[in-house]
């Protein structure tokens, strides 16, 4: 039985010294350095430039209001921050902000997901409608709750004082402090929000309806079933959350700038204070390169014990 190549009179053999063409097609030979090496110098100028020049300004005793002094002073900065009472108090209030804030998105989101997830319409509409505090600047947002808390003419303030007479959300320090927390809380739970919705989307049903078979309730089924299939989400959002709180500045800024007294301020507005008030910009460097240490070393550790879960 002839084929129909031969039929035509058409040698269907392969010429000599080629070989049959396969299915996969060839990718051009070649390093890719090329491509990548213009686009890498460009990142390493524009973010590892500031970084290197703020490196070198923290070992010196640079100020602007007396730039003849300049100097190298070696680890002088980094020895006065870590003795300066104002920069101790700063850190614990910057660590209670991100706790308490952190911990807090997580909780919120978390809860959100889990509603939404249930419900079988409106799901676009609900994404849309916590999606919207994530659209706003912070400064814009610290305007707004700055207004909405305003003692004189807030509605929130004026609501709060109906419950509560005499509360001063932005004057007393301590409300103060967890009235910039809770703003914080607003704008970025949306954002685990909608990442441990997508991970509920994504996860397999048959683990949870063996679960149903075996008896297990709604809080067991989370427990054991759901929550251990959402951990590697968790953790990249904790290390988002973390990061965008610990160098938290606009909205507090904007908000209370620091105060009442130093009641909220943060870190970053201590490195503000520094550079822009008192113009000591090699002191500013110091804490901004502390703080840039602090949150390598713990994005590091989570990606570690993230890719150690994973190898289990």
């Amino acid at each position: 039985m002839t084929t129909l190549g031969s039929a035509a009179g058409i040698d269907s053999t392969p010429a000599a010294g080629r070989t049959p063409r396969s299915g996969r097609r060839h990718r051009p030979g070649g390093s890719w350095w090329p491509y990548f090496t213009p686009a890498l110098i460009v990142v390493l100028a524009v973010n590892g430039g500031p970084v290197i020049y703020a490196l070198v300004l923290s070992f010196r005793d640079y100020n602007l209001a007396r730039p003849q002094q300049d100097g190298w002073i070696g680890f002088g900065n980094y020895v006065e921050l870590l003795m300066n009472p104002a920069v101790q108090r700063s850190f614990g209030t910057t660590l209670f902000f991100v706790v308490v804030s952190v911990s807090l998105s997580l909780v919120f989101g978390m809860i959100l997901a889990l509603l939404v997830n249930e419900i079988g319409w409106g799901k676009k509409i609900f994404r849309t409608l916590f999606f919207m505090p994530m659209l706003l600047a912070p400064a814009v947002i610290g305007v707004m709750w700055r207004f909405l808390l305003n003692d004189q003419a807030g509605p929130i303030a004026w609501l709060l004082k109906q419950i509560i007479p005499g509360i001063s959300p932005l004057s007393d320090p301590t409300l103060a402090l967890w009235s910039v927390t809770l703003v914080d809380v607003w704008s970025w739970t949306p954002f685990v929000f909608l990442v441990l919705l997508a991970g509920l989307e994504s996860q397999p049903q048959e683990p949870l309806e063996a679960a149903q078979v075996d008896g297990a309730n709604a809080w067991q089924t989370f427990l054991h079933v759901t929550l251990p299939g959402l951990v590697p989400l968790i953790s990249i959002a904790v290390l988002f959350r973390v990061t965008w709180s610990f160098r938290a500045f606009d909205h507090i800024y904007t908000m209370t700038q620091g105060g009442p007294g130093n009641a909220t301020e943060v870190l970053a507005l201590t490195v503000y204070r520094n550079a822009f008030q008192n113009l000591d910009v090699s002191l500013a460097s110091a804490l901004s390169i502390l703080m840039f240490a602090i949150m390598l070393v713990f994005a590091i550790s989570v990606l570690r014990a993230q890719s150690k879960r994973e190898k289990r």
